[in-house]
């Protein structure tokens, strides 16, 4: 393997000191450090703090209602924490609709027969809705007895951010430096990687440095574009008060990343999440499948979720089975990759917990377990999640999610902390290998996997962006 450093590759580190220059490993503000620190705590501290967590459930629910038709409902598992689920509707397989039985037995509980709103999805996946008020425990009720009678049937789970909101939205940091000076390691033999990212979408205003100007922006502007292809994140719409929602941003920042590690990479920007940092299961199920139909060879998910039973996610799933038949069809393979999520356990986490995805955790900046981190035998590898650098957005954070808010001009960047920021490295890093080596996706990852450092319920370590 290439690279521009002159220092022996060492295990975990795959592309030796090519990222560790410039303002990106400059000596870090104590005020920045203590920001960094304050969002690190706060991730593991979720787990234990359940006022914590009620705040900001409480938080979510609220900017859902803004947007959404329907509610969400907060549910606690047997372990204590929580997940979020639509109020008023299930999910079952269409082979399971297809079962007389079924659709008697939903039928006397009041469900009923609704469009799913992803044409994909429509021959795998029926969504059913009450006809009356009905209570979540009557639905949680429905769902056991369809899953003890042997048909797979879930509620709708929402797929938040990494996979809760971080309230601290980044910490201002200086520039690093104008994108077309920045990466002097970019060259090989292949072709950029087509990398997409779905998220909350990407920031509207085109950058004067140059960073991200490439990602093609989707606005309701054109009278031909239909909702589910608008990409752009709105930074200020949950709720429309002049600061920066709370996720706002999120898109970006993890598309720069991306950029960071594969200059060259061709990255699209699907938007599946709102700024309130939630979307439903089925709106990223649909996402990952016009993704993987537009041509992406990795698909980046800075998201997921646990599940009330800890079962993989039924829209996801059915979108796999999606994915592997557009594969077959077009002869190429696409690479997913998920964060493993913040909550810190052994936990799995959808989508990043299925078997053909890869799982990613995080790292403090020294190369240990973050405390925040899921982990645990399905977590493929990991990197720094730990005040990562990255593009984001300008505006002023809410006084709602912090006593000391950042203000953040044009061109900004900051540092943020969490597995969402692990993920887009190895993704990063696939799509740089396959543009140096001309690799496909797949052929890419298990080159990177050869590089990692192994580490205990966190896979294969890489050492590629620096953080602190």
């Amino acid at each position: 393997m290439s690279t521009s450093s002159d220092e022996p590759r060492t295990p975990g580190r795959p592309f030796g000191r090519d990222y560790r220059s410039g303002a990106a490993v400059e000596p870090v503000p104590a005020r920045v450090r203590q920001r960094v620190q304050r969002q690190v705590d706060e991730l593991a501290q979720r787990r234990t703090d359940a006022g914590l967590r009620r705040r900001l459930n409480s938080a979510v629910q609220e900017r859902w209602n803004l947007r959404h038709d329907t509610r969400l409902a907060v549910l606690v598992k047997d372990n204590g924490l929580e997940t979020m689920v639509v109020t008023g509707e299930i999910l079952v397989t269409e082979s399971s609709w297809q079962d007389r039985g079924v659709r008697t037995y939903v039928g006397r509980r009041g469900l009923v027969e609704a469009e799913l709103g992803c044409a994909d999805l429509e021959s795998r996946l029926v969504r059913l809705v009450t006809t009356q008020p009905t209570s979540t425990e009557h639905l949680e009720d429905t769902v056991s007895e369809l899953r003890a009678r042997g048909f797979a049937a879930s509620l709708t789970h929402i797929a938040p951010l990494g996979p809760i909101v971080k309230p601290f939205s980044g910490v201002a940091v200086p520039t690093i430096g104008d994108f077309g000076s920045y990466a002097t390691f970019a060259t090989g033999e292949g072709d950029g990687a087509r990398v997409a990212v779905i998220d909350t979408g990407i920031d509207g205003a085109l950058r004067g440095d140059g960073w991200l100007t490439g990602i093609p922006r989707i606005t309701q502007d054109d009278p031909a574009t239909h909702a589910a292809d608008i990409n752009v994140d709105p930074l200020d719409a949950d709720p429309l008060d002049g600061f920066l929602d709370f996720s706002a941003g999120h898109g970006t920042f993890v598309s720069g990343v991306v950029a960071q590690v594969a200059p060259t990479a061709d990255i699209t920007m699907y938007r599946a999440l709102g700024t309130g940092g939630t979307g439903s299961e089925i709106d990223v199920a649909c996402a990952i499948v016009r993704a993987v139909r537009d041509g992406a060879q990795i698909v980046n998910l800075s998201l997921g979720t646990q599940t009330q039973y800890d079962q993989p996610s039924l829209a996801i799933a059915a979108a796999l089975d999606a994915v592997r038949e557009i594969e077959l069809e077009r002869g190429e393979d696409t690479l997913i990759v998920a964060a493993a999520g913040n909550f810190g356990d052994t936990t799995p986490t959808w989508p990043a917990a299925f078997r053909r995805v890869v799982s990613v955790g995080a790292l403090t900046a020294d190369l240990r377990p973050s405390a925040f981190s899921s982990r645990g035998w399905w977590v493929d590898c990991s990197a720094i999640g730990e005040g990562v650098l990255s593009t984001y957005v300008q505006g002023e954070q809410s006084p709602d999610f912090t006593e000391d808010p950042e203000s953040f001009p044009a061109d900004a960047f900051s540092r943020w902390s969490g597995t969402s920021f692990a993920a887009p490295q190895v993704a990063g890093a696939v799509a740089r290998l396959m543009h140096e080596h001309g690799l496909s996706a797949r052929q890419a990852y298990v080159q990177l996997l050869a590089t990692g450092r192994p580490m205990p319920d966190f896979g294969q370590t890489f050492d590629i962006l620096p953080g602190v």
